[in-house]
């Protein structure tokens, strides 16, 4: 591949070139999960004007037309991927071909620990039973049931499939389980590593209403929301949202009321969010 890595702001021209022509956005839904998607896109072999990894964004060129900027995500309908095409580009023939390669290679590689059983079987699972996706009606807890096997997809290394469940957890508004997704998005596990999307699901399971999970999901909202993570800094909605979690009983919003800081969710480099300047809200 014939790839050229230019800075952030230079990308972020392109972007804005590609919309100032007339750009059309197209979108494609692929089977393939977004990790195979976007290592298939990185090896397309057209020349790529920009790339951003974590993210899964880069502007590409197809056979000398105008620069093209694809977007590599999560599809939370069916559990697949979004590929999103913008730029005069993205709505030609050439453009469809392309992506149907990209499926197409995506689809060859092979899947990474698919259910703890790869070319050498770890013995230690040989008991765990094959989840069906078919056969998955409900993004509950109890025993062998849906998040137990959401569980050991977890525990063999299996994101890709762990998305296709934890589609169904998006669709029920599963407060659990949108917060699962949003931590994949924080750390960049199978999915593009967004703060936005992290903080969107967030958002939803914050609001959601029909698991105890929704506690605790106010409070890494009001987190998001105090410092900044991936929306614009709120403190008051932060600070509403902490006290209402901590009058629900969460003790990792009581601890933030008195301290400014909590131990329930921390940085990607470990410290913990905290406010040195904040006064004590709560006896």
């Amino acid at each position: 591949m014939k790839a050229i890595k230019v800075a952030g702001v230079l990308g972020a021209m392109l972007s804005m070139l590609t919309q100032a022509v007339g750009a059309a956005t197209v979108e494609r839904t692929l089977s393939a999960g977004p990790a195979r998607v976007w290592t298939a896109v990185l090896g397309s072999g057209v020349p790529v004007l920009a790339v951003d990894h974590e993210r899964f964004e880069a502007t590409i060129v197809l056979d000398d037309a105008l620069p093209v900027s694809v977007s590599v995500d999560w599809d939370e309908v069916d559990g697949g991927t979004r590929l999103a095409g913008m730029g005069e580009s993205a709505d030609s023939d050439g453009f469809r071909r392309w992506v149907e390669g990209v499926e197409r290679v995506a689809l060859e590689q092979v899947q990474r620990n698919r259910y703890c059983r790869g070319l050498q079987p770890d013995p230690r699972h040989d008991e765990v039973p094959e989840p069906s996706l078919e056969a998955a009606t409900d993004c509950g807890l109890s025993t062998g049931n849906f998040s137990s096997a959401l569980l050991e997809l977890e525990k063999c290394g299996d994101h890709e499939t762990t998305l296709k469940l934890l589609s169904l957890c998006s669709h029920q508004n599963h407060a659990g389980g949108l917060v699962r997704i949003s931590q994949l998005y924080e750390i960049g596990a199978a999915v593009p590593r967004r703060a936005e999307r992290a903080t969107h699901f967030l958002a939803r399971a914050a609001s959601a209403d029909n698991t105890e999970y929704h506690i605790s999901a106010k409070t890494l909202y009001a987190t998001a929301l105090y410092f900044g993570v991936g929306v614009p800094v709120d403190r008051p909605r932060a600070l509403a949202l902490f006290q209402t979690a901590a009058s629900l009983g969460d003790s990792a919003a009581d601890e933030f009321l008195r301290t400014g800081t909590h131990s329930a969710w921390r940085r990607i480099d470990g410290r913990l969010f905290r406010d040195p300047d904040f006064v004590e809200l709560r006896p």
